[in-house]
This record gives structure tokens, sequence and C-alpha cells, in this order.
């Protein structure tokens, strides 16, 4: 293992702004390159390849796909807290709860279980998540969905669906279903930008056309799945392909 700096990670096609974005106890797997400014990573899961984080906290995420935009703010997979106990404080369900240097609390001994936490948030691919928005435990956002600035995403998202508000909203989807469908059925962001060079993106009907064209003619090329994994601020040896088909799937397949 190797410590990470920014150089070290930059060689691997992960560009951070400050190492200090790695938790002491952190955990991270990137398909470079990937794009981190500003942002405190403890327990981020799989990032996709062209993903831009701008900002925020991931506290818990299982995985982010590939060609995301996350805007400053973000808070993804926060702890959350009872509303029918007697507080909705921690002291009563959890051995450390952060004051193991004060006698009193260290002596106390409770008799609630600890709350069963929800799963990690998944985010599929080409997601654009707007500023301030938060993300709790046991959400998944679909592929090409959008979440409006300032929004509390409390359920799952629908793939091309624009959702805003507290707690968000569906407002409208960014394309027709059948487009919708068409699209997962593609899933763009599977292949190389060599694959992608010449594609009219303005134009969603061209663009889509002209890519099950080149699916259909095999001049679509996959991409290789790197991965570079940081634990605990220390650059461990990247996996065989052979070794990454769970993790490939979380991202190649997005959550469609």
């Amino acid at each position: 293992m190797t410590k990470v700096t920014k150089e070290v990670l930059l060689e691997e096609g992960i560009m951070v702004d400050d190492t200090n974005c790695f938790a002491k106890k952190s955990k991270a797997i990137f398909e470079p390159p990937v794009r981190v400014l500003d942002t405190n990573l403890i327990n981020s899961g799989i990032i996709g390849a062209y993903t831009n984080l701008r900002g925020g906290t991931i506290r818990n995420l299982k995985s982010i796909g590939r060609f995301c935009n996350v805007a400053p703010g973000v808070t993804i997979g926060m702890g959350e807290h009872p509303l029918h106990y007697l507080s909705t404080h921690d002291f009563q369900y959890a051995d450390k709860f952060g004051y193991n240097f004060w006698d009193e609390a260290a002596d106390f001994d409770t008799t609630v279980d600890r709350i069963e936490s929800k799963p990690s948030p998944v985010i599929g691919n080409d997601v654009w998540i707007g500023s301030n928005v938060t993300i709790l435990k046991g959400v998944t956002i679909g592929d090409g969905a959008v979440i409006a600035a300032s929004a509390v995403v409390n359920k799952d998202v629908e793939p091309y669906s624009i959702v805003g508000g507290i707690p968000a909203k569906h407002i409208k989807y960014r394309f027709d279903e059948s487009m919708r469908e068409r699209l997962l059925q593609l899933q763009w962001w599977n292949y190389t930008m060599e694959s992608l060079e010449g594609i009219q993106f303005d134009d969603i009907e061209t663009a889509v056309q002209q890519l099950e064209e080149r699916k259909e003619e095999g001049k679509l090329t996959l991409r290789n799945n790197p991965r570079v994994k940081v634990i605990n601020k220390q650059l461990v040896n990247k996996k065989p392909s052979q070794e990454t088909k769970e993790e490939d799937d979380l991202v190649n397949t997005g959550n469609s």
C-alpha cells in the first residue's frame, strides 16, 4: 500500500484538490478518471468514471455511476434518528456515541437494541445532483435522473426523472417513455470516449439513433473498468479485472 498524495492519485486518474478529502478511516473505490473537489469522503463505495464531485459530504454510499455531476453542499447517506423514542439522541441505542472521554457516558449501559441501519444509497449513471441536496439512506436514484437544488431525497427516483422539493417529488421526465426505454437499453455510459466521438449530442433522437447504429455495427467499445482503491488514506493495489464483476455490475448497469 502507498500513502496517498495528490500526485500519486493524479497518476492513477484521480484528481483531488486536497487529500484531506479522505477521512482517517475511509474507503473509496474509483474507476478513473474521477474529479473530487472540496468533498469529504468517508464510506463512498464505487465512484464511476468521469464523475465530478464538487463539494459536500459522502458518509455512506454504495455506488455512484459514470458521468455524474454532484454540485457543492450535497450530503449523502448521513445517519438518521428515531422520532418515536424518548429522545432523538443516539445515547439511547448506541454503545459508543462519541462521549467515551466522559466517565458518566462511558459507564452508561443501554437496554435498547441498536437501530438497524438502512442500506447505503445507490446512484445511477448520468445523474445530475444540484447544490445543497440531501440524499438519505435506503434510496436508489435511477440512471439519467436530475435532483433539483436543496431537495431532500427520501424515496427512490425513477430513471430520467426530474425531482425537487422537501421531500423530493417527481416534477417531470427528461424524455418521453419511448426515448427513456431506448436510452436504458443502450446504456451509452458503458462505452469508451472514442466510441462516443462524433455523436450529435444536442439532438437526442439523432444521438440515440447514431449510437444504436454503431452498436448494431459493432463499433462501440466497452470500457475496461480499471479500479483504484483507497482505504484509510492508503492506495491499495488495483484488483485484476476478473475479480471486479460485482463492482462492474453496479457501475455498468446503473439503476434502471
